[in-house]
């Protein structure tokens, strides 16, 4: 298991590039994004998986950035926003379509996930898009943090990026595919100067497969924002259920 210390390199790089003015400009693009297909996507995913509890229900949103995705967010009644920067905590308090959020109750937190304590079985529901695995690293340690996180029944929802899917220099497609290859330490220092966690179906079903999490479902979803980014993300929705040895279920489709 990873040391904490592990992150703080890409903490660093984080917050350097999540800037004010940076910060500015991404809540300046939710306008655009909020109209696209890629969003309606996300927003139906969301919709559906908040309304399948039978009760309001408490959220954790990993790298909430600007809030974009606060008012997809249904039959919700607590809702905790972790982001690395507080720049982009301070358009979070008034997110995009915030006429349109119904949650109760919204705390914002300006932190690392994989440093942040947070008391376990608290949310009902935990979501991450377009954070873990591109801009932070997604893995074992917290896979399993975001699982005792949930309560029992309990829904994660995240998307990775496809490493296979984007366009890249030919340098940086030959770094990024001797990356799994290489020992611990090197992999360490070409992963921070890349500072990309893009990952292969493989890499994410063997981090599921050691999980706690006994099912889980991935579903390739190729994205389109216009002038912001394309490529394909694997999204995965895991239920947490008692934990037994080895019963993993994935499948290439929700349903």
């Amino acid at each position: 298991m990873r040391k904490k210390t592990h992150y703080k390199p890409f903490e660093k790089i984080t917050k350097s590039l999540y800037n004010r003015s940076c910060s500015k400009g991404y809540r300046e693009s939710d306008n655009l994004v909020v109209t696209t297909e890629d969003h309606a996507h996300f927003r139906n995913l969301l919709q559906s998986l908040t309304t399948s509890f039978n009760q309001e229900i408490s959220v954790l949103d990993i790298g909430c950035g600007t809030g974009r995705y606060f008012h997809c967010l249904s039959n919700t009644k607590n809702l905790v926003g972790i982001d690395i920067s507080p720049f982009m905590l301070e358009d979070a308090r008034n997110p995009v379509l915030n006429e349109e959020v119904t949650v109760k109750n919204i705390d914002l937190c300006c932190g690392n996930v994989f440093d942040i304590e947070l008391p376990e079985h608290s949310f009902d529901f935990i979501y991450s898009i377009g954070v873990l695995g591109e801009y932070s690293p997604f893995d074992l340690f917290i896979c399993n943090k975001v699982y005792n996180l949930l309560k029992e029944k309990g829904i994660f929802f995240f998307t990775v990026v496809d490493i296979n899917s984007k366009a890249k220099t030919l340098k940086r497609k030959v770094a990024e595919c001797i990356c799994p290859v290489l020992p611990s330490f090197a992999r360490k220092r070409l992963e921070t100067r890349l500072h990309s966690f893009y990952m292969t179906l493989k890499e994410l079903e063997n981090i599921m497969n050691n999980s706690y999490f006994s099912e889980y479902k991935i579903n390739r979803h190729v994205c389109g924002l216009p002038k912001l980014w394309s490529g394909a993300h694997y999204e995965c929705i895991a239920q947490k259920k008692p934990y037994t040895h080895k019963n993993q279920v994935s499948v290439n489709s929700f349903p």
